[in-house]
């Protein structure tokens, strides 16, 4: 089982989709307890992606497409956070530290995640790194 069907096998409440025709720019969505995800896009992406949109289900409540709600734009937000708190805990960031890894594509590489997304859990989590992408 990769590390997709796991975190799909730990929320059997929720239908999940991979769907071909999505665009690029849209990684995915909830609509209720039905996550779709982009199958155009990387595992990785995926993975990324699936965090959050299960962040929705556990935090969001009604539609929240129209992001010029402030209350909307505060669930998005709290969906995002449910997602890096439950990317990387920190007692895994305790064991990377003690890996003394140098860099922070380092640090990505070794828990799967694209870089960006690890800043993002970084800054959630307080964290510095040694390089910041623009």
């Amino acid at each position: 089982m990769d590390r997709l069907e796991t975190l799909m096998s730990k929320y059997p409440n929720i239908d999940f989709k991979f769907d071909k025709k999505m665009p690029l720019e849209l990684g995915g969505y909830t609509i209720g307890n039905r996550i779709i995800i982009n199958a155009n896009i990387s595992k990785t992406e995926q993975y990324q992606w699936l965090l959050e949109e299960i962040g929705h289900v556990k935090t969001s409540i009604g539609d929240i497409s129209n992001y010029h709600s402030h209350r909307n734009m505060q669930q998005e937000n709290e969906a995002r956070k449910w997602g890096y708190r439950n990317s990387i805990s920190e007692s895994k960031i305790k064991l990377l530290k003690k890996k003394h890894l140098e860099t922070d594509y380092e640090i990505a590489d070794e828990l799967g995640l694209q870089v960006p997304y690890l800043h993002e859990i970084g800054f959630n989590y307080g964290l510095h790194f040694k390089h910041v992408i623009d």
